[in-house]
């Protein structure tokens, strides 16, 4: 049957505008990308109110995407001018993160929807600024596996790793 429809270019056309259509017809959250569930979210990231959230419980949800853990996530979620409450998020596992990284305690950016504000979509990590300028590491060696795990379980950057590594290379 696929044979079929892509010998036949009229079919094959027809097929995409119909299936364009009732995505169009039927909005994001029917059509493909709310199949897959991308339609709400971009939605909440592109309206959504900016605030900070704490992971507060984290479960393994013993689905798997692409061999990575689908995470069933507690958070206090804190938007300015809001008292703070706790909401559900699913969240697939990062490549090159460790369930380990999102424990209890893990602050993170998101995003909410302000009319359901349940819905809350994980943006980022939250890095608080230090107090006093932080002391470097007396042991370069140390300082780099030290880097070199927490760019592994995606507390920062590969430009952000890449950065720091030049820094402890150059007090060398």
């Amino acid at each position: 049957m696929f044979d079929a429809i892509t010998s036949d270019p009229a079919l094959l056309v027809l097929l995409i505008v119909v299936a364009g259509g009732l995505g169009v017809a039927f909005g994001p959250k029917v059509g493909l990308l709310g199949l897959l569930g991308a339609g709400p979210d971009r939605a909440v990231l592109e309206s959504g109110e900016a605030g900070e959230a704490t992971v507060l419980e984290v479960r393994d949800s013993a689905i798997r995407i692409n061999k990575r853990p689908l995470l069933q996530l507690l958070l206090e979620v804190r938007i300015p001018g809001r008292a703070p409450y706790q909401a559900r998020v699913s969240k697939q596992l990062p490549p090159h993160s460790s369930t380990a990284t999102w424990g209890p305690g893990l602050r993170v950016l998101v995003k909410a929807d302000p009319k359901q504000p349940q819905r809350v979509v994980i943006t980022g990590f939250a890095m608080t600024a230090p107090a006093s300028a932080p002391s470097l590491p007396a042991d370069p060696v140390r300082a780099m596996e030290d880097l070199k795990r927490m760019v592994d379980g995606g507390l920062i950057t590969e430009r952000e790793y890449e950065a720091k590594k030049a820094e402890i290379l150059g007090r060398l």
